[in-house]
Parts: C-alpha cells; sequence; structure tokens
C-alpha cells in the first residue's frame, strides 16, 4: 500500500492524531515547498517515522500521484483557512 494512501486512511480513522498531525504538515511542507523541522519525524513512533520515510521516497520519485493528488486535496480542505491567511507584515507599507 502506498504511504499517502495509508496516511488518508489513518486520518480517516482519527488514529493517534498527534502522530498523524506530524505527518500532515509533512505533507502539506512538501507540497508547498515550505520548512519542515526534521526533528518532528525523531518524535513520533517508528511505524509513523517508517510511513514518512516511504512518503519521502515516493513523493521524491514522483510515483503514485493520484494517491497524493487525493490526500493532498483532503489536506488543503483542511488547511485552507490558514492558508488564506495573509502573512502579516512586520514592516507597514511604505507611502510615498
Amino acid at each position: 500500500m502506498k504511504a499517502a494512501k495509508k496516511i488518508r486512511q489513518l486520518i480517516a480513522s482519527c488514529e493517534d492524531p498527534g502522530q498523524v498531525q506530524v505527518l500532515k504538515d509533512l505533507v502539506l511542507s512538501l507540497q508547498l515547498g515550505r520548512p519542515f523541522e526534521l526533528k518532528r519525524l525523531y518524535d513520533i513512533d517508528i511505524h509513523y517515522f517508517d510511513m514518512a520515510l516511504d512518503l519521502l521516497k515516493e513523493w521524491r520519485f514522483d510515483h503514485y500521484i493520484s494517491s497524493r493528488s487525493r490526500l493532498i486535496e483532503q489536506l488543503f480542505a483542511e488547511a485552507m483557512p490558514d492558508l488564506l491567511e495573509k502573512p502579516k507584515s512586520e514592516h507597514p507599507p511604505e507611502t510615498v
């Protein structure tokens, strides 16, 4: 079974939400090209760690696009409100 499909099944089952959240964050980071703190992978159980490694291998070689697409659709639907928020600038816009 492909890692993306396994992760989708874990999300649907609500199994161990803390562990699954790390996997979800990894998927979103890979898809959006955002940084991911690798230390978080060391904090999860070996079963989830192995799944993360499988996901990275699959992602790297761009296989299993349809499973990955369904997973991305599901995660974007969950994360959409956060993704739509505009980042707050530390500096106010300059006026001329």
